[in-house]
């Protein structure tokens, strides 16, 4: 069974052995990933292509870093690929689709993953197919149009079986997103107009997020939910955790060692 202290570990680890420089936007999804996986997706663990599986959309490709961990941990993205990655592995800093892997669309453009997600959550009510969709957006990706294009259709087909979950850790590529677009708070209230299933949690505390994303996967919901998860990024290495500057940067190239506690 996967839990998050580990996940953290080996996705640092997994930077810092190959210089692979989006640490930081990877480090804030690793609880909210770790909890889906673990108590909530359904998918086959023998069959990554699994027709009744459900399906999840990292929207912020760059911060795939944890996924990648996880993926290997439930076998299905072989050890090679992490041992190479950055230095000729098929996976890359940004996602790319390869579904013998579950990864389920290449995001490494952001405002992509939203509307695939509501394409396939859409589809599936259409083929009346119980399966549920999941897409992990970040706050400084909810700038992008094509995002709230995509809620208003989730919202005027009431997609009962998508989740929204926006990583909001309070910064992007250059700066911090209220310096460059709307701060969380305001984003968060026009978030819960899209949504009358909607909650605000901290995004590395496994019980509120367990308790929150129950509500989407075992209960009746009206349409789209959709959840803001209130993150650090960089979260677990000190240097990282709230900078702009380590979005893309190793730790490593600041004097970081492996295995340091930063805790």
């Amino acid at each position: 069974m996967i839990n998050a202290q580990d996940i953290r570990q080996k996705t640092i680890a997994l930077s810092c052995k190959t210089g692979a420089g989006h640490l930081a936007p990877s480090l804030s999804t690793v609880e909210i990933l770790t909890v889906l996986f673990r108590d909530f997706l359904h998918y086959d663990k023998h069959n990554a292509k699994s027709d009744v599986r459900d399906r999840l959309l990292i929207s912020k490709g760059h911060g795939a870093y944890a996924y990648y961990v996880i993926l290997h941990e439930l076998g299905f993205l072989p050890q090679h690929e992490l041992d190479t990655f950055y230095n000729g592995a098929s996976i890359k800093g940004c996602l790319t689709q390869n579904l013998d892997y579950m990864i389920e669309a290449s995001t490494g453009s952001l405002g992509h993953g939203l509307p695939i997600a509501v394409g396939i959550a859409q589809a599936f009510k259409m083929q009346g197919k119980k399966q549920k969709v999941v897409c992990l957006v970040g706050d400084g990706e909810m700038q992008e149009g094509s995002n709230f294009e995509a809620l208003a259709l989730a919202y005027r087909f009431k997609l009962d079986n998508l989740l929204l979950i926006v990583d909001a850790n309070g910064l992007q590529a250059m700066d911090r997103v209220t310096d460059v677009g709307l701060d969380n708070d305001r984003l968060a209230k026009i978030l819960h107009a899209y949504s009358d299933n909607f909650s605000r949690i901290d995004g590395h505390s496994e019980m509120a997020l367990k308790t929150t994303f129950a509500k989407f996967f075992t209960m009746q919901n009206d349409g789209l939910s959709i959840v803001v998860c209130d993150t650090i990024k960089g979260k677990g290495i000190k240097m990282c955790e709230n900078s702009i500057a380590h979005h893309f940067r190793c730790p490593t190239q600041d004097g970081y060692v492996l295995g340091d506690n930063n805790e």
